[in-house]
């Protein structure tokens, strides 16, 4: 059997290293938090400083009109319904086909006969 300061001096040599270990860990993790906050801060300033140029104009897409739907084309009349949504489908169709031309237009691309209307 050991002598009770044995014990006593182990437990407290134990509980000093667990400190210091648990002391330099979070010591670290300081140090690599504040290593990826000032990361973060020059990335914000990068792409601050890209958003910020003169003569950057930013173009937003048009709303896409709203047709009934929900409980407003349940109660309403199913062939206004139907007329309204064939409508949207073509608006929707003509809107694609507008934008295929112009990209193909823009990358220099054959057009499709039939998006140019030609047949």
């Amino acid at each position: 059997m050991l002598p009770w300061w044995f014990w006593v001096l182990l437990w407290t040599v134990l509980v000093l290293a667990t400190i210091l270990v648990a002391a330099l860990a979070g010591f670290r993790l300081f140090k690599r938090g504040m290593a990826v906050v000032e990361g973060l801060g020059d990335a914000a300033d990068h792409i601050s400083a890209g958003l910020s140029q003169e003569g950057t104009v930013v173009e937003y897409a048009a709303n896409p009109r709203r047709y009934p739907h929900g409980t407003d084309a349940t109660h309403a009349d199913p062939e206004k319904i139907k007329k309204l949504r064939d409508k949207g489908k073509a608006e929707r169709i003509e809107a694609r086909r507008v934008r295929r031309v112009a990209r193909r237009a823009q990358r220099g691309q054959a057009q499709n006969m039939r998006d140019l209307g030609l047949f």
